[in-house]
């Protein structure tokens, strides 16, 4: 019973690794794609803000823009917002600056205080331990 229930096993682990993705396919990205995504959201960011350049123009000139006009603007600055938010998808931000990790990070030196401290409380808490264990045991407790 038991090299059925374990080739049984071994054949459930062999069909998941089968057809699991690779962790290098899910994570891969398109030099090409964000490329073009960014591109795309600089032609949008221009359009928005020739349109935002005329609209203001017009003002200055004593002019009153109708619905039409404001609308085309919401319209061309949702355009951008999306293409700017698409490239942000596509193109992978590398990691830039310092760590910030806690205390015991491998980039810096030891902090003795720190690991004195620790040292202290866990020799604290053996001694105490050792403390109760005598205590139990002269108690008659084993």
């Amino acid at each position: 019973m038991r090299t059925i229930s374990t080739l049984a096993g071994s054949a459930v682990v062999a069909a998941g690794l089968l057809f699991a993705t690779p962790a290098h396919a899910a994570t891969a990205w398109s030099h090409d794609a964000c490329h073009r995504a960014v591109v795309r959201a600089d032609r949008a960011e221009d359009a928005f803000q020739k349109a935002l350049a005329d609209l203001k123009k017009q003002i200055r000139h004593g002019g009153h823009p109708g619905k039409a006009e404001w609308a085309h603007l919401e319209d061309l600055k949702e355009v951008a917002d999306a293409a700017a938010a698409r490239a942000a998808r596509l193109c992978p931000v590398a990691p830039s600056g310092t760590m910030s990790t806690g205390v015991g990070s491998t980039s810096t030196g030891a902090n003795t205080a720190d690991l004195a401290g620790g040292s202290a409380l866990v020799a604290l808490a053996g001694a105490g331990g050792v403390l109760l264990l005598r205590r139990r045991r002269a108690s008659g407790r084993a």
